[in-house]
């Protein structure tokens, strides 16, 4: 078998070819398309990046102006609770209850803050602590004028530059801020979620999360969405790489699989010429040893030398045989070959190959019959192919079968179609070399492993002629019991006349 490395160098060109115009531009194009990919995401998240921070400031901006205004449009209108300082004391308009400044109220913790405040007790207990705290950091500037109570679950706001002020819950507040954010948001590739202490807390706030420089108690958690995952134009070049590496795949494939027949294809070729090589070297070596006895004069009795010269008349006669096949073969792959087409009678195609075989030990296994009735069955054939075509269908049936077993040639009309079969009890053909054995240089497992030589060209040989007349050959067969070669004819109208 020929070794790898010589396969290599008889396909360097193909190789360096395919090298050269496929894998290293590829390769290169991939490496740019990785690097330009990898300077995109970096730019676009700092773009992104970028863009969230404004909508940050933006919603910053929306808040102070939605809970800072004393109209119908800001956040006072859903006030839990509204408040008036006056002087020293704080005043609920709305229950009229006003409480001095010295009253030491403890806080009491609230769940309930989005129902509106309807007695004084509540007031008192609940509110007015932490509106009293509230007060105390805005004097000492640790607020802004807005300051979220966890426990309370709501915001104590005082509008600038006067005196009101009021408690608006975490649900409105949450459900405004998170409007807005989805407005903003909109025509991005990233969605915002507002998050409170809380929620904070409970781990809805990511890496990503941006704080409010006025409300430090609010952040904006983003992440992207779902639908622009598959963003063709966004990923045109991750898919551009992933192209671009199936080709350079694919391209390696293509060289192996191309190495790979090319080994086989070698292979095949070695075999064939050490089969051709047996089959001329035995009649020569046979012709040889007779003639070296005949010039010697070691044969001396006329009927001795009679079956000498029989013997060396088949041995020419097989050699003249096997060099016609080859040089059919080399016809049949260049489109060379000349064809007379003329009417025959299946019986005599049978006859004539038969014949070859007559003075040979072959002849006495092969036995002729007829299929049917009418045995003047015409066909339109070139003779001398034809009758090769079944020589070496009998020839390989007399091969494989064992030698006390004959062999049977018929032929008849099967459905209308005119047919030769050659029937072996032999060794049988596996199922997955029954269509190989018709390749040019193959030869079955079994066959291979019988020891029985063969050139791999005769049935190539059978097939290539019969589909130049028309027609086909099949086979059917059963390992261990035998096979059956058929030969299918064009069913002709001026053959059948």
């Amino acid at each position: 078998m020929q070794r790898l490395p010589e396969i290599v160098r008889r396909n360097r060109r193909v190789i360096m070819s395919i090298t050269a115009i496929v894998i290293l531009p590829s390769a290169v194009l991939c490496f740019l398309a990785f690097r330009a990919v990898r300077t995109e995401n970096v730019q676009q998240q700092f773009q992104q990046r970028q863009r969230q921070r404004q909508i940050a400031l933006v919603l910053e901006a929306e808040l102070k102006k939605w809970l800072f205004s004393g109209g119908q449009d800001g956040a006072i209108s859903q006030a839990l609770l509204r408040f008036h300082i006056s002087g020293e004391q704080i005043v609920f308009p709305s229950l009229a209850i006003s409480i001095p400044p010295g009253k030491d109220v403890r806080p009491v913790p609230f769940s309930s803050p989005d129902s509106p405040v309807q007695d004084q007790r509540t007031i008192e207990e609940i509110y007015y602590p932490r509106i009293q705290a509230f007060l105390r950091d805005l004097k000492s500037s640790r607020n802004s004028g807005a300051q979220y109570f966890r426990r309370l679950k709501a915001m104590v706001v005082q509008i600038p530059a006067t005196n009101e002020g009021y408690v608006l819950s975490s649900t409105n507040l949450t459900h405004y801020s998170q409007r807005k954010l989805d407005e903003l948001t909109a025509p991005e590739t990233f969605r915002a979620t507002f998050l409170l202490d809380e929620s904070r807390d409970a781990g809805l706030a990511s890496a990503e999360a941006i704080s409010l420089d006025d409300f430090t108690f609010f952040q904006i958690g983003f992440g992207s969405k779902e639908a622009g995952r598959f963003d063709v134009r966004k990923n045109f070049l991750l898919y551009a790489i992933v192209l671009l590496t199936l080709i350079t795949i694919s391209a390696v494939v293509f060289v192996y699989r191309g190495m790979a027949q090319e080994m086989a294809m070698t292979q095949l070729r070695a075999d064939f010429v050490s089969a051709v090589s047996h089959e001329f070297r035995t009649p020569l070596s046979s012709m040889l040893a007779l003639l070296e006895r005949l010039e010697l004069g070691r044969v001396v009795e006329p009927g001795m030398q009679q079956r000498y010269y029989q013997a060396l008349r088949q041995e020419a006669h097989r050699l003249g045989l096997l060099v016609e096949k080859l040089l059919d073969f080399a016809q049949l792959e260049e489109d060379k070959k000349k064809f007379s087409f003329e009417r025959l009678q299946l019986s005599r195609i049978i006859d004539e190959a038969v014949k070859v075989f007559k003075e040979s030990a072959f002849h006495q296994r092969i036995e002729q019959a007829c299929v049917g009735m009418d045995t003047a069955i015409n066909v339109v054939a070139d003779r001398t192919a034809i009758v090769q075509c079944v020589q070496n269908l009998i020839e390989n049936a007399l091969k494989y079968s064992p030698p006390d077993v004959k062999v049977l040639a018929r032929y008849g009309m099967k459905n209308g179609t005119p047919f030769i079969e050659v029937i072996d009890q032999g060794i049988g053909i596996p199922v997955g070399d029954r269509e190989k054995i018709f390749e040019k240089f193959y030869r079955a497992e079994n066959a291979r492993a019988s020891n029985v030589q063969g050139t791999g060209i005769g049935l190539t040989l059978v097939k290539r002629i019969m589909e130049i007349h028309g027609g086909s050959v099949g086979v059917t067969s059963t390992p261990g019991q035998g096979s059956c070669f058929s030969l299918m004819f064009s069913n002709t109208k001026d053959a059948l006349e």
